[in-house]
């Protein structure tokens, strides 16, 4: 713990040291206190620091939670909670000394392509239960678990964020009835004021997972006492299979049930079952993968025969518009042109990405086939007469170059389509 001089500021009130940190930018707000992008000039190492608000200096319980938080999280060591690294006082303001994250608050994560699909969004649920349950074999409750305190970093790392109102589990600090959390997300047994464990932790991850699934939380409401009642009393509205596959439904259901004892009782259970679905889904993103790649090499066997028929008859220009149609198919599908080199493995498309994929392909491939179709129809037609005929000689000749000359016709009809 740092006892340090009084906090510095300039006239915008930004301070410009906080003991021996050099405070560089103000980069957030919350309910407890301020958050600043600082440099610790004793090493060098750019941190952040948590400043407590001027208008809870006075009042100890608050004082005692902050200092609290800062001892908590100083126990924790794991990748999915942030770090701290020192806590003291500075001029009557209490302050902690975290690691500096950089990335994007949850809300903005899953705005970006790398959140896209269900799977990546099951893998940041399994992160939080790990962090989540770190804590909790610690006796750390967090007691707030909400979308504005998850961060993900530039690698992907999921972070969770600010245990201002977490309590040691043997704690009697809060006190009886005392409601501490967002209404949205808390469990049950949180809204009615009674007793929490590690399993009110898991409802409000669990909450906060169907909101990343629904896009709104599972109790949302613009009225207190409706979120409340909901909390306590109402269940979620049903999650789409646009939404959620069932068996990710299946579990959340589970993990949102108004009675601790039907949900599951640590955060290592429930991350149990979303590894379980996700296998699943791995699988089944497998499976459509494998099935664009074969459609792919349908419709580059379907450009061969169209590369053939065109020989055939002829057809100045044939190999070039195939080469032009296999060009634009690797283009446009660079991953699964790769496959086709020998001893190449598939890579990961992702359930999204393939399943466009596929649908694409298989249009794509039914157009091949169409115009291959309606090329053989008109040559067979074409050639009937001259199978016909008794005689030859020139007559055969230019027959056989009106033949060539309708089948070009065609072919460029079919490869402008």
């Amino acid at each position: 713990m740092t006892a340090a001089p009084g906090v510095t500021t300039t006239p915008d009130e930004t301070p410009q040291h906080i003991g021996r940190y050099r405070v560089v930018e103000s980069i957030g707000k919350g309910a407890m206190g301020r958050v600043f992008a600082a440099v610790d000039e004793a090493i060098g190492r750019r941190v952040a620091i948590k400043v407590m608000m001027g208008d809870l200096e006075d009042e100890t319980e608050v004082r005692e939670r902050f200092y609290r938080e800062a001892k908590i999280m100083g126990q924790l060591s794991h990748p999915n909670v942030v770090t701290v690294f020192d806590f003291g006082e500075s001029g009557g303001h209490p302050f902690i000394v975290m690691e500096l994250l950089e990335g994007l608050a949850l809300a903005g994560y899953l705005a970006t392509p790398a959140a896209a699909g269900v799977d990546a969004k099951i893998g940041l649920m399994m992160q939080a239960c790990e962090g989540l349950q770190v804590a909790h074999n610690h006796g750390v409750i967090h007691r707030d678990i909400k979308p504005s305190n998850l961060f993900v970093q530039r690698d992907g790392t999921l972070k969770i964020l600010d245990f201002g109102v977490a309590r040691l589990a043997q704690s009697h600090l809060t006190r009886a009835g005392f409601l501490l959390g967002t209404p949205e997300y808390m469990s049950p047994e949180q809204a009615q004021g009674r007793p929490v464990d590690a399993r009110s932790d898991l409802f409000s991850a669990a909450a906060v997972f169907y909101w990343m699934l629904a896009g709104q939380g599972p109790f949302a409401s613009p009225e207190l006492p409706k979120i409340l009642r909901a909390v306590v009393s109402d269940p979620p509205p049903p999650l789409t299979d646009a939404q959620a596959p069932e068996p990710l439904r299946r579990v959340l259901k589970k993990a949102l049930a108004k009675s601790p004892a039907e949900r599951h009782q640590q955060c290592v259970d429930l991350l149990a079952e979303l590894e379980q679905v996700r296998r699943g889904l791995d699988g089944a993103t497998r499976r459509i993968e494998q099935a664009a790649l074969d459609w792919y090499k349908q419709i580059l066997a379907v450009i061969e025969e169209r590369r053939v028929l065109g020989r055939s008859f002829g057809v100045t220009g044939a190999d070039a518009s195939c080469d032009e149609a296999v060009a634009r198919l690797t283009a446009r599908f660079p991953v699964l042109a790769a496959h086709m080199t020998p001893g190449a493995l598939l890579e990961p498309i992702g359930r999204v990405a393939a399943a466009a994929a596929l649908e694409s392909l298989k249009r794509r491939h039914n157009t091949e086939v169409a115009a291959l179709a309606a090329l053989r129809s008109e040559a067979a037609e074409a050639l009937r007469p001259q199978e016909e005929r008794a005689a030859g000689g020139a007559e055969s000749s230019d027959q056989g170059a009106s033949v060539r000359d309708r089948a070009a016709a065609l072919w460029r009809r079919v490869t402008k389509d």
